[in-house]
């Protein structure tokens, strides 16, 4: 009998003793902890991007007055940062030494609050829908771009808000599990904007059973180009049905790459007019595309 090969890949539980740790209070403290506390160096300064919602612990100078043994740090101008983009206080960092750097880096430890009903802990939508909002924004950017914007960001909050009762630390990193989902309904719920254009686009169902309306678009992967390849035809002859018959003959022309004078000739028109069309065209396709 043929004995069976395994890979396994093994995991420590975390030891929250060691775990490096720390938090900003209401009342604008940063508090190490003090596994944290030790592995710093004795004076430090602190940072924090908003757009990546990162804090930086560097070595700094015996001037710049945060000494690393304190237990707790004055941090009114961080903590300002971090409600600036809309984050409420308290707040805890977890933290990790990068190499490239030699900073400790933090990333925000999503908040779970505990049923009053139930006793069950569960996480707060509100502040993860803050926390993410640029990888939210990421995907809404680039992906169901034949659905109106603000329906995309709707959509998006609606999947994120639906699939966190779901989630359990096996699935994966928190984030990458909420963009799956995110992605997964923006694709769904496409559909209805995709419908219009099956004959030029991979969403005709492949049989003509009622009840089966699978097509090549379920079959594409979703981190694969294709779909950016799907949506990007469907934007482009939405614009194109948005200009009128003389523009859409002049886009095709130009697009074509044929010059102005035969474009002229074609169209009965002057080469002034044929450049104050194609200005025209082009700040609608501005607009067309605006995606902020």
């Amino acid at each position: 009998m043929k004995a069976n090969r395994y890979t396994f890949q093994w995991f420590k539980k975390e030891d929250r003793r060691k775990a490096l740790r720390a938090s900003v209070s209401r009342e604008g403290k940063l508090r190490l902890g003090r596994p944290l506390r030790k592995a710093l160096p004795p004076f430090i300064r602190v940072g924090f991007d908003r757009d990546a919602r990162v804090l930086a612990i560097a070595e700094g100078r015996e001037l710049d007055g945060d000494a690393a043994a304190a237990g707790s740090l004055n941090a009114r101008l961080l903590s300002a940062q971090i409600c600036s983009i809309g984050l409420k206080l308290p707040i805890a960092f977890s933290l990790h030494r990068d190499e490239a750097t030699g900073f400790y880096l933090g990333t925000v430890i999503p908040r779970r609050q505990r049923d009053a009903a139930t006793g069950q802990r569960h996480y707060d939508p509100e502040q993860l829908l803050t926390l993410y909002t640029p990888m939210i924004d990421r995907t809404v950017a680039h992906l169901a771009k034949s659905t109106p914007l603000a329906e995309r960001k709707a959509i998006a909050a609606e999947a994120l808000c639906a699939a966190l009762p779901a989630y359990r630390p096996a699935m994966g990193e928190l984030e990458g599990y909420l963009e799956e989902a995110i992605r997964r309904s923006l694709l769904s719920e496409n559909r209805q904007y995709a419908d219009a254009y099956r004959h030029r686009s991979l969403d005709q169902p492949l049989t003509a059973d009622v009840h089966n309306t699978f097509s090549l678009y379920d079959a594409i992967p979703s981190s694969s180009g294709g779909i950016d390849e799907l949506e990007e035809r469907i934007m482009a002859e939405q614009f194109r049905q948005s200009l009128s018959a003389e523009e859409q003959a002049l886009f095709q022309m130009l697009q074509d790459g044929r010059p102005v004078e035969e474009i002229a000739l074609t169209l009965s028109t002057t080469g002034a007019q044929i450049q104050s069309m194609g200005l025209s065209i082009g700040e609608k396709r501005r607009r067309f595309y605006q995606i902020s």
